[in-house]
């Protein structure tokens, strides 16, 4: 498989946009202190989310994030613009795929297992 063909599968790019909007909405549960956060939140969720991920509640909610919640926000909006690119599972260090059982299991990865082992083993 080519480093291109994983996004050119509309299943898998369709699976992976549901699963990064799920980690957004994920994230702004964590920080929503009242019932009614949370239930316009829910109301969001179960309408049509669409582009606007960082729109409304659930931007006024991720805005409130701070340290490793950010790092984290941050981490799914770089996925979501990989995707959006056509490079999304390909390894930042030696461009190859990254294996979709990572994927699946990390969706912000940016790097295969091989590398990110390398990385954090020169720590």
């Amino acid at each position: 498989m080519s480093t291109r063909a994983r996004t050119e599968q509309p299943s898998l790019t369709a699976e992976f946009q549901q699963r990064l909007t799920e980690m957004c909405f994920d994230l702004a549960r964590t920080v929503a202190t009242t019932d009614e956060e949370l239930a316009t939140l829910e109301a969001q969720q179960r309408s049509d989310f669409g582009e606007g991920a960082a729109a409304g509640v659930v931007g006024d909610l991720l805005t409130k994030l701070e340290g490793r919640e950010r790092h984290e926000l941050d981490e799914i909006d770089a996925a979501q613009r990989r995707l959006e690119a056509g490079v999304f599972g390909v390894c930042e260090a030696c461009h190859r795929a990254i294996s979709l059982l990572r994927l699946r299991a990390m969706p912000t990865a940016r790097r295969c297992a091989t590398c990110q082992a390398r990385e954090e083993a020169a720590r």
